[in-house]
This record gives C-alpha cells, structure tokens and sequence, in this order.
C-alpha cells in the first residue's frame, strides 16, 4: 500500500497571536523545519507529498519541493476542514495517510522514518508517535479510517479517530518528549 504525506499548514494560530507557521523561529520560518526533516528522508517512504495552507510563501516553497498544493481559504472551519481537503485530493488513490503538522521544530526525520516503519511492520490500522502517554504528531491511518476521518467536524483532528480505536493503534515512542512540542505561544526567547 501507498502512503502519503499530508503536511497541514493552514491554521489561523489564534493562541500563538500572529501567524506562527511564518514566524521566524530560530532563524527560519517555523514551517521549514517539518520541510527539511522529511527531505533528510529516503526516497520512496512517501509515495505522494501534499500540503494543505492558506499562505502564499509556503505555496510557493513548498511547490519547489514537489508537494502537491491544496488551498484552504476557510481555515476558520478548524482541522478537519483541512483533513477533508487533503483527502479529497486523495480519494481515489489506493493510499493510507500520514498527517503532519508544521509547528513541531524539534521533530526529526529519524522519528518520522521509525513511525513509518514501526507501523508498517505492526500491522495496526494506525499509527502515531507518543511520550511517556502523550500522543502526538505524525499520526498515520490506513486507508480504512477514510470516512471517519471524513465525519470529523469543527477544530477536532485524527485524535478523536485514534481513541475510538486504541486497540489498532501503533505507538511509537519517541525518548525525547521535546520532538512531540508544538509551538503554540509566541515567547520572546524563540525568535
């Protein structure tokens, strides 16, 4: 089976308190961290790279790289709204999803590519990293959770799908709890 890698970058950031995917972030925008991670990645672990935003400059960036580009100009609608863009473009694509945010700049390309193989090896429908409890991102669904990821509504993401089926789930633990950290909070030291 084909996975493909959805990156969501649309999010209005209401608590950060200005557009943090954009915002300089130890001497880059926050958004090109997850980009450069996943280009450390051998070839071949995604068979498709798409990207879900509402911004121009990660548009244009992320084109240069060869992800498929999906706008979503109601980013109001919350998470699923882009969860549901990314898998429309995806319907008919004999694929299973996995679905990463960009305000994780802490993440490495090694952990993305032992969840990858951890799950695939696992056999579980899906997959996700985790500390010490705490479930984070990349979560990765096989196809068989398509449409109840598709009846995710409002700013409710792949989680609610994961703890409705913890007994098909995959864990894999990241030692370094600073990897899962997504950046909410503008905090003066960061920039």
């Amino acid at each position: 089976m084909k996975l493909a890698l959805i990156l969501l970058a649309a999010g209005d950031s209401r608590r950060f308190n200005g557009n943090k995917l954009l915002h300089e972030f130890k001497g880059k925008p926050m958004y090109q961290y997850i980009l450069e991670e996943v280009e450390k990645l051998p070839d071949g672990i995604f068979d498709r790279k798409v990207v879900v935003t509402q911004y121009q400059e990660i548009m244009d960036c992320l084109n240069n790289y060869g992800y498929e580009i999906v706008v979503n100009e109601e980013s109001s609608l919350g998470i699923s709204h882009s969860i549901h863009l990314a898998l429309e473009v995806l319907k008919n694509e004999e694929t299973d999803y996995c679905f990463a945010v960009c305000d994780q700049p802490y993440l490495k390309a090694a952990t993305i590519r032992d969840l990858v193989n951890g799950w695939k090896n696992s056999g579980k429908g899906i997959g996700c990293l985790c500390n010490m409890g705490a479930l984070g991102n990349p979560a990765i669904f096989s196809r068989n959770y398509l449409k109840e990821l598709l009846k995710l509504e409002g700013d409710v993401g792949g989680k609610r799908v994961i703890r409705r089926h913890i007994e098909d789930l995959y864990l894999h633990e990241v030692p370094d709890g600073l990897e899962l950290v997504d950046i909410d909070v503008r905090k003066n030291s960061e920039s």
